[in-house]
């Protein structure tokens, strides 16, 4: 594995761990509050998951293209 790849590995790992934490605080926010109801809830963590995810993906794909 080269340097690049690798470099471009741990940013995406990265960017995967800052996406789970961002949910896990809209859930751990959700539980305090209890002001919006859990479909809010839920489609706002599936959006930071999938934009973590699709990040991760075009960070990894640099070295491709």
């Amino acid at each position: 594995m080269s340097e690049g790849e690798l470099y471009r590995l741990q940013r995406a790992i990265e960017r995967l761990m800052a996406g789970h934490r961002e949910a896990l605080g809209v859930i751990d926010q959700e539980v305090e509050d209890r002001e919006s109801s859990a479909q809010e809830t839920l489609a706002e963590v599936q959006d930071i998951l999938k934009g973590a995810l699709e990040d991760a993906r075009t960070i990894l794909e640099e070295g491709g293209a």
